[in-house]
């Protein structure tokens, strides 16, 4: 039945165990039609937990996106002549015995040179399911523009990052001829023109 979902975890097994981690796991699920799926082998990249911070500015009609270098992107720059350098909202990991809400005022300081703000939660997702157990907490807050500094990233986890105030309707016109691709961005600036606004 299409309601009796159940899971069995045969095995997970440590592959990787740096920044990132890589396990392999044996699983089997129940089948929507009835019975069970045979036994299947993935490996699952370890992501972990993230916040996104939309920062947007009422008063000046701006949304402040951050731009910087991707590890993500360098394969596609260098084969297909895609831009390694991405814009997307602030974000990052919640370290360890942080809370969501901590992580975005670190992050929005740290990227954006935010030193105060209050943040409204938007929505969570998994951004790549498929393969990595990674969630992303989305918030947003408005800022102000003219505050913020061009330039922000800590020099010792090597971010050298642009700051991108950009015109709702800039902003809402890119969005609308597929001119952003990054996710987070997406699924943000979404929100904004289309909920918030």
């Amino acid at each position: 039945m299409a309601d009796d979902k159940r899971i069995e975890l045969k095995q997970k097994q440590r592959g990787y165990d740096g920044f990132f981690k890589i396990d392999r796991l044996t699983f089997r699920h129940t089948l929507f039609r009835g019975g069970w799926t045979p036994w299947i082998d993935r490996e699952l990249f370890g992501r972990g937990q993230a916040v996104v911070v939309l920062l947007y500015d009422l008063a000046a009609e701006k949304v402040v996106l951050v731009e910087q270098c991707r590890a993500g992107a360098l394969t596609h720059a260098m084969v297909q002549n895609h831009q390694a350098w991405l814009i997307e909202p602030v974000a990052g990991m919640i370290d360890e015995g942080e809370t969501k809400l901590e992580a975005c005022a670190r992050e929005a300081y740290e990227e954006a040179g935010v030193a105060d703000a209050e943040f409204e939660f938007i929505c969570e997702f998994y951004p790549s399911p498929g393969g990595s157990d990674e969630i992303l907490h989305l918030y947003a807050a408005e800022v102000d523009s003219v505050a913020l500094p061009d330039h922000a990233g800590q020099a010792h986890e090597v971010e050298d990052i642009r700051l991108v105030k950009m015109d709702f309707e800039t902003a809402k016109g890119k969005l609308m001829h597929a001119e952003f691709n990054v996710a987070s961005t997406i699924i943000a600036l979404q929100w904004l023109f289309f909920q918030k606004l």
